[in-house]
C-alpha cells in the first residue's frame, strides 16, 4: 500500500502566493514520474493558455507555396508558416530539422531553435467547408469566425461550442440552434442573450431557467411559459407586453438588459453551475468524478487544475483543451486521444510523448515538433529504441540539472510546461487576456509580452451610433458598409475596431427579428465572457439565512432542510464574499427552483 504524503504548502514561483500541493496530488506526480509544480494551479493554467490564440489573426505569405494566408501568427514573428494545405501535405518532412540533443545548453533553449525552424501550421482547423477564417476547431460547415468546439453549421462568431446550427455570437454551449448573443445554454432554439439555460425555446433574457418557452428577463424558472420577469401572464397579455418592450430595436434591447442585469441579482445562484457530479469541485462541470479545480468539464474523472475538459478525460491534471480519451497526463494544452503525455502543446492520437508541438499519431517522443506517424524520436532526429530511451533518461537530468531560467529568474526543470518566453504568442493576443485579464504594464512585469495592435486601415462609412434603431429599418444594403465599434479600440478587448455585416449574419438578424450590434465580434464575446461566472474558486458559505437570504432581498418560497436558521452549508465557488450575486448551496437552490 503507498504511503500517503502530507500536504505541502509552496509559494508559486510567478504571483508569489502560496498554494497546497494535496497527498493525492504527490501520489498523482509520483505515478508519472515527475516532481511537483513550483507554480500555483491558476498561474500554471495561465501559462498553457498563453500558447492559444484563437482569434486575433493576421495575413501573411505562406513560406512554401508564396500563396496569401490568414494565419495567427503576427507577420513579424520569426517562425516559418505553411498554409493549411502545405502543411498537411507531403512535401515537407518534419525530421529533415533534427537535431542532436547538446548537453551543454538548457533543453528549452534547443526547443525554442527547433520551433524557429519547424514549419507551423497558419491555422487549426480541420475538415471544414468555407469556414476558412476560423481557428481551434473541426467540423465546420459554412461558418465563420468561430474557435474551438467541434460541428458548427452556419455559424459566425461562436467559440468552444458543440453541435451549434445557425447560431450567432454563442459560447460554451451545446446542440442549440438560432440562438444569439448567448453563452452556456444546452439544447435552445431561438434563445437570445441568455445565460445557463437548457431546454428553452423563443425566449429572450434568461438565467438558469429550464424548459421554458416564450418568456423575457426570467431567471431560475422551470416549465413555464409567457412569463416576463418571473411574472406569469396570459399568451394575449404576453404578446402584448412583447411588443412594449420593443426588443426588435436596440435601444428596446439595451433597457431589457439592464433590468434584467438587476432583476436577476434578487433570485438566489447556485454556489457553482455543476450537475451529476460526484466529490468534485470546479464550474460548468457535468457527470464529473473525483474531479478538483475543473472548468467547463464533461464525462471525466480524478482530472485536477483543468480547463474546458470536454469529453471524458481520466487521471490527468493540468490540461487544457483536451479531451476525446485522453489518461494519465500532465501539463498538456489542446489534445485528443491521448495517454501518458507530458508537457505537450497539440498532441493528438499518441502517447509516451514528453514536451512536443503539434505532433500526431505518434509514439516515444521528446521534445519534437510537427512530428507525425513517428516514434523513438527526439528533438525531431529518428533513434533506435534502446538508444532513445538512454537519452531521454540522460535529458531529463540534464533538465534539472541544468534549468531553463527566464528573465524573472523563473526556474523551469522537468516537470514545468513550456516557458512562457516559447510562445509564440503574446498576452493580449491569447485567451489567458479573455479569462484571466491584465493590464499591459502587469502581462509584461510577468514576462507574457504585449503587442501593440496595428493600426487598422478601415474606412468607416458608418459609425456604430448611426445605425437605424430597428431591424425593419436596415437596409439589404448595409453589408457594404464597414462600421466602426463603438469601443473604438479603447478596450482591452481585442477590439478590432470596425466591423462588416455579412450577408449570413443579416439573413439570422431579419429572421429573428435582431437589431444590428454596435460592438465587433471581438468586444462582443469579451461582454459574454463578463456575463458568465469566474474562473477562479473561492472558500464559501451558504447565504440562506432560513426564510430568506442573507441580504433580505430574496423571501425563501419553500421550508429548507436547517429551517429557520442560517444554512450551514460551505462550498468551493466562482463567487467570492465581495459580490454582490446571493449564492446557496446546492440544497438550498433546489428546493427554491425544482
Amino acid at each position: 500500500m503507498t504511503k500517503m504524503t502530507n500536504a505541502e504548502t509552496k509559494t508559486c514561483q510567478s504571483c508569489k502566493n502560496s498554494f497546497v500541493v494535496e497527498p493525492e496530488d504527490f501520489q498523482f506526480y509520483a505515478k508519472i514520474n515527475v516532481p511537483p509544480p513550483s507554480w500555483c494551479p491558476e498561474c500554471r493554467m495561465i501559462r498553457r493558455q498563453i500558447f492559444r490564440n484563437e482569434r486575433v489573426l493576421y495575413r501573411r505569405n505562406c513560406a512554401l507555396c508564396g500563396k496569401g494566408t490568414i494565419t495567427m501568427y503576427a507577420p513579424e514573428k520569426p517562425f516559418t508558416v505553411y498554409c493549411n494545405e502545405c502543411y498537411q501535405s507531403d512535401k515537407w518532412d518534419a525530421l529533415s530539422y533534427g537535431k542532436d540533443y547538446d548537453f551543454s545548453k538548457p533543453f528549452f533553449e534547443q526547443f525554442k531553435e527547433l520551433m524557429l525552424k519547424t514549419p507551423r501550421r497558419s491555422l487549426y482547423i480541420d475538415f471544414a467547408t468555407n469556414s476558412d477564417y476560423s481557428n481551434w476547431a473541426v467540423y465546420l460547415n459554412n461558418s465563420y469566425l468561430v474557435f474551438g468546439g467541434h460541428h458548427y453549421e452556419n455559424c459566425s462568431y461562436c467559440a468552444n461550442d458543440f453541435y451549434l446550427n445557425d447560431c450567432v455570437d454563442v459560447d460554451f454551449s451545446q446542440r442549440s440552434e438560432s440562438c444569439f448573443h448567448s453563452i452556456h445554454v444546452r439544447r435552445c432554439a431561438r434563445v437570445h442573450f441568455s445565460l445557463y439555460s437548457e431546454d428553452c425555446m423563443d425566449s429572450w433574457f434568461l438565467f438558469g431557467c429550464k424548459n421554458c418557452v416564450h418568456c423575457v428577463g426570467c431567471t431560475n424558472l422551470r416549465n413555464k411559459s409567457y412569463c416576463i420577469y418571473n411574472e406569469q401572464y396570459s399568451k394575449e397579455e404576453y404578446e402584448q407586453k412583447l411588443k412594449e418592450l420593443r426588443l426588435t430595436t436596440y435601444s428596446g434591447i439595451q433597457n431589457v438588459s439592464a433590468e434584467f442585469s438587476k432583476h436577476s441579482l434578487d433570485f438566489p445562484r447556485k454556489h457553482a453551475w455543476v450537475r451529476n457530479v460526484v466529490n468534485s469541485t470546479g464550474d460548468n462541470l457535468d457527470q464529473t468524478k473525483n474531479c478538483t479545480y475543473l472548468f467547463h468539464a464533461t464525462e471525466d474523472e480524478d482530472c485536477r487544475y483543468s480547463f474546458f475538459v470536454p469529453t471524458g478525460a481520466k487521471d490527468s491534471y493540468d490540461i487544457d483543451h483536451v479531451g476525446l480519451g485522453v489518461e494519465m497526463a500532465y501539463e498538456l494544452h489542446s489534445a485528443f486521444g491521448n495517454s501518458r503525455v507530458v508537457g505537450g502543446n497539440r498532441v493528438y492520437w499518441s502517447h509516451d510523448v514528453y514536451y512536443s508541438d503539434d505532433c500526431y499519431n505518434s509514439a516515444n517522443l521528446f521534445g519534437c515538433i510537427g512530428v507525425r506517424k513517428k516514434e523513438y524520436c527526439i528533438l525531431n532526429k529518428k533513434y533506435p529504441k534502446e538508444q532513445y530511451e538512454v537519452l531521454v533518461s540522460k535529458i531529463i537530468d540534464h533538465m534539472n540539472a541544468d534549468p531553463f531560467v527566464d528573465k524573472q529568474e523563473r526556474r523551469y526543470a522537468f516537470g514545468e510546461f513550456f516557458p512562457p518566453a516559447l510562445s509564440p504568442f503574446v498576452y493580449n493576443e491569447t485567451v489567458a487576456q479573455e479569462y484571466f485579464p491584465l493590464s499591459e504594464d502587469d502581462a509584461r512585469r510577468a514576462g507574457f509580452g504585449w503587442r501593440t495592435p496595428d493600426a487598422k486601415a478601415y474606412v468607416i462609412s458608418r459609425k456604430a451610433g448611426d445605425l437605424p434603431d430597428a431591424i425593419s429599418d436596415v437596409p439589404d444594403n448595409i453589408i457594404r458598409e464597414t462600421i466602426g465599434c463603438a469601443h473604438e479600440g479603447k478596450c482591452n478587448e481585442q477590439c478590432t475596431t470596425a466591423f462588416k455585416i455579412i450577408p449570413d449574419e443579416l439573413r439570422f438578424y431579419k429572421k429573428s427579428g435582431l437589431p444590428l450590434p454596435r460592438l465587433c465580434s471581438n468586444c462582443r464575446h469579451a461582454e459574454r465572457i463578463k456575463l458568465a461566472n469566474p474562473t477562479h474558486l473561492s472558500h464559501g458559505k451558504c447565504r440562506c439565512a432560513g426564510a430568506q437570504s442573507l441580504n433580505g432581498a430574496f423571501k425563501n418560497t419553500a421550508q429548507h432542510f436547517h429551517g429557520l436558521d442560517q444554512c450551514p452549508n460551505e462550498f468551493e465557488t466562482p463567487f467570492n464574499s465581495k459580490r454582490p450575486e446571493i449564492v446557496y448551496c446546492e440544497s438550498c437552490y433546489n428546493a427554491e427552483v425544482a
